[in-house]
């Protein structure tokens, strides 16, 4: 990216949903990762910034709808489809412990076939299912893309210099929708997640315009402390957001401020810290620690409650409700080598996956399009 320190935040993000998705739990489980689903707005937020930096003057010059659609087709797809049939011999012998050996409850539940195939179609966010189902992050992934079309419909039929307060007007129309729509919490996944990614996604796509010809100059002690202040009220916001709308609300604020400052100065510690190889390599992975993450700790979570026989009790998470989770004194060890597994994984899907399928299709765009007019994301 062209600024790091966003790359290593996004992350720093992912890890955040990968360990809310663990059953792992503490005697004190720390709010901070206890409210983590709402990260995945910062990632509808960062993706907006990233898209407007990256394809909105390319549009406007004439970038096509087939050329746009393959770059950002060939940057989620690939990984979606591998981690979808990662995940079909997984559910198959779930149902053969269920039906066969009475072991668990039916997977197929949840993962029928036709939600398989709302997840290989990618409407799997749309409303085409009444749950998450089969490699649930995807939904994410499911209403991005369709966010994207959205994105590049409302470029072509927008005045330029209008889009900025359009992009604006957008966001605010998209999170007003879902703050109707939704009960005690914003953060819905499987039923209003499209208004929830537009809304963030136009509220990035606002940010990066007010960034364009700004830089400020700060002394190394006041770009400090305002890096300091934004991730602390961030912080705050994240760890107060438990079924508050309106908070909910000031913490998708807050991550467009945060990356606002992370973007017009660079000079402060946090700006230092996230430019550290090891943070910059997190978030070279970010895409694939979110799409890996849930699979990992599933099959962690079934060899502890089948093979381990760990005792089980329920709790209460944001956007995510009652689930059954393991007390141990050993979940944060457990929850450490499952982010190393996942880390690891996610170098090789990153390196076998990633790369080299958004290479095809990058290659299948330019055989129409100038290489002068494709996006670098």
């Amino acid at each position: 990216m062209q600024y790091p320190s966003l790359e290593s935040l996004r992350g720093l993000a992912a890890l955040m949903v990968a360990l809310i998705h663990s059953s792992f739990v503490v005697a004190v489980y720390p709010p901070l990762v206890e409210q983590a689903s709402i990260f995945v707005d910062f990632f509808f937020i960062l993706s907006g910034f990233v898209m407007a930096l990256a394809y909105a003057e390319k549009i406007d010059q004439g970038l096509s709808f087939r050329t746009f659609t393959l770059l950002r087709f060939g940057r989620l797809y690939p990984l979606h489809l591998f981690m979808l049939l990662m995940w079909l011999p997984y559910i198959l012998l779930k149902g053969y412990a269920h039906f066969e050996m009475g072991l668990g409850g039916d997977p197929f539940d949840k993962n029928s076939l036709s939600n398989f195939f709302a997840n290989l179609f990618l409407i799997n966010g749309m409303g085409a299912t009444q749950t998450l189902s089969w490699n649930y992050p995807a939904w994410s992934i499911s209403v991005e893309f369709f966010t994207y079309l959205v994105f590049f419909a409302f470029i072509g039929i927008t005045p330029k210099d209008r889009k900025p307060l359009l992009y604006l007007l957008v966001s605010l129309f998209s999170y007003g929708l879902l703050y109707v729509q939704t009960g005690t919490s914003l953060l819905s996944a499987d039923q209003f997640g499209f208004p929830r990614c537009v809304g963030g996604f136009f509220l990035g796509a606002f940010v990066f315009t007010q960034t364009q010809g700004q830089r400020l100059t700060l002394k190394p002690i006041a770009s400090h402390s305002l890096e300091s202040l934004v991730v602390l009220v961030t912080l705050v916001l994240v760890w107060q957001s438990h079924d508050a709308k309106v908070i909910q609300l000031a913490t998708f604020a807050s991550f467009a401020l945060m990356i606002y400052v992370f973007t017009v100065q660079a000079d402060g510690l946090f700006s230092a810290l996230l430019t550290t190889a090891p943070l910059l390599f997190i978030g070279t992975l970010s895409y694939s620690i979110y799409m890996t993450h849930a699979l990992v700790f599933i099959v962690i979570d079934n060899l502890a409650e089948y093979v381990l026989r760990m005792p089980t009790s329920e709790i209460y998470r944001a956007g995510m409700g009652w689930l059954q989770v393991f007390k141990t004194p050993y979940a944060s060890l457990i929850n450490l080598v499952a982010l190393a597994v996942v880390i690891g994984l996610s170098y090789g899907t990153y390196t076998f996956i990633e790369k080299p399928w958004r290479t095809r299709f990058r290659h299948w765009a330019q055989a129409r399009e100038p290489s002068s007019n494709l996006g670098q994301s």
